[in-house]
């Protein structure tokens, strides 16, 4: 079925739809408010409204004519997809580059059937949104096995030819290929642990902050709110009761909001692919080719740090572009969200032994606090002095309480960040007071090392530096500041191969 032209789920026009809705959104809420202010007796200030909503509906439109003309099949090994309105556009992916075959469903996917699938190769990718569940099957089990089969073609075709027949079924049952092997599933209970321990109350805090400011430009929130205070005696009380309460609040929407994301979290193996499975309101399964992997990142919240609980990504490379990718961040797939750090080392030791969880060695050059501090403080005292002495005689409380976090952010990040250098690998902690960020990357997968100073730290020997990796389809840069320059030239000659021994 696959090798003849198949259309698109007519869910697909939902989603185009919703999609154009999506790019128009604030020229339409704008509309609306002119016309709600304005009412409609003024015949001219209908145009500006009408011109948004027939541009809504032509775009609208135009989407659902590509959705209508959208084909994909098959054909000679090439996985062939042609879409386009006025003109035809077709796009061919070679089934033996192809590396990744990802798919995501959300709620009107799952209730209808539907799949988004995305098929990326190292150069290009095609996304067919919306398909159904069979041909996404169909289609992921097919690419997989055909594949594999062009890949040890020739591995077969050199093989003794005395009992040739058996020998064929010996080989193609060697070179079938691999099953999936479930290394990891996220249990209610530690997806409860990762829930409250997450940092999902920040992303809240946000949310509602934004309506709330939103909310006190179109609603005078102080005309409902002052005659029920003014019957409260104690007004510190009460700002206390609903900032505890807002918080409490925020604590568990964030927390739902991860559970939800992270619902029957699974990783899957199969020799060559790592597949993650996760999601409840939308759900995502994303594959990643072992050598595809760039770095490995850890992530520990200092609660997380703890109790032992560590979250690891991979830092991939994908070329290909995608218009209506659910997951925002291409460049970074998280293959662990929630274990015990020494079985999650000793798992991914064992299913990507090209990594190794090395140690750093902790503590910059203590100067590094001082010069971290030193800018930022000129900065403070500049915007400090002229509201103390001219507008608020206790402006100096805020600016001590704004010196010393900035104090504790520099003493954290000297003495609890730190680096080393490996055979063939370097390892980078980068610490804060809220979470450790570490980064194992390979020298053969760095693009390239920056060496920076300038003339103030260049007199102290110090200098920053910094490694770029491919992430997605563009980089990602980290490294140390205020280091020992000497340390930072060991590890420029580490990359450029000159030196086995700089650590």
């Amino acid at each position: 079925m696959m090798f003849n032209p198949q259309k698109l789920h007519p869910i697909s026009y939902v989603s185009g739809f919703l999609r154009s809705l999506k790019e128009n959104v604030f020229p339409l809420i704008f509309a609306v408010f002119i016309v709600m202010t304005r009412g409609l007796d003024n015949l001219g200030d209908l145009i500006f409204p009408v011109a948004i909503l027939s541009i809504s509906l032509i775009s609208s439109a135009f989407k659902a004519i590509k959705i209508y003309k959208t084909r994909y099949w098959i054909e000679n090994d090439q996985l062939i997809m042609t879409w386009g309105v006025f003109s035809k556009n077709r796009k061919e992916l070679n089934i033996e580059r192809i590396q990744s075959v990802d798919t995501s469903q959300n709620i009107a996917h799952q209730l209808l059937g539907g799949v988004n699938l995305s098929v990326k190769t190292p150069s290009d990718g095609i996304e067919l949104d919306t398909i159904t569940k069979k041909q996404s099957d169909e289609l992921s089990k097919y690419i997989k096995e055909r594949k594999h089969k062009l890949k040890n073609k020739e591995a077969v075709e050199v093989e003794p030819s005395e009992n040739e027949s058996e020998q064929n079924e010996r080989n193609l049952a060697e070179h079938k290929p691999k099953e999936d092997v479930v290394f990891f599933q996220l249990s209610v209970k530690d997806l409860l642990k990762m829930s409250f321990t997450s940092g999902g109350i920040f992303i809240v805090f946000a949310a509602l902050g934004s309506l709330l400011g939103f909310l006190s430009q179109v609603i005078d929130v102080e005309d409902y709110i002052s005659p029920l205070l003014n019957q409260i005696v104690n007004l510190t009380f009460v700002i206390i009761s609903f900032v505890i309460l807002f918080i409490f609040i925020s604590y568990i929407i964030g927390s739902l909001i991860v559970f939800i994301r992270n619902y029957k979290y699974q990783l899957t193996y199969d020799g060559e692919l790592l597949t993650v499975k996760y999601g409840l309101l939308t759900v995502q399964k994303r594959t990643v080719p072992i050598r595809r992997i760039q770095a490995l990142k850890e992530e520990e919240s200092l609660f997380r740090r703890a109790i032992g609980y560590t979250k690891i990504s991979a830092i991939i490379t994908t070329d290909g572009q995608f218009d209506s990718n659910e997951e925002t961040d291409i460049g970074s797939v998280t293959i662990l969200p929630f274990m015990k750090k020494k079985e999650a080392y000793k798992l991914l030791e064992e299913i990507i032994p090209q990594f190794q969880f090395n140690s750093v060695d902790k503590g910059l050059p203590v100067q590094g606090i001082r010069r971290r501090v030193f800018i930022p403080t000129l900065i403070l005292l500049i915007a400090v002095v002229p509201i103390q002495i001219y507008l608020w005689s206790y402006t100096w409380i805020i600016g001590l309480v704004i010196f010393l976090i900035m104090l504790l952010f520099a003493t954290v990040i000297t003495m609890k960040s730190g680096f080393k250098v490996y055979d063939d690998s370097i390892v980078l902690l980068n610490a804060s007071p809220f979470e450790y960020s570490t980064i194992w990357a390979k020298r053969d997968k760095i693009l390239t090392f920056e060496l920076h100073e300038n003339p103030i730290i260049k007199r102290k020997d110090i200098a920053h530096f910094n490694i770029h990796l491919a992430y997605g389809n563009s980089m990602i840069s980290r490294g140390m500041r205020f280091i020992h320059k000497k340390d930072a030239l060991n590890i420029y000659n580490w990359y450029k191969g000159g030196r086995d021994d700089a650590s």
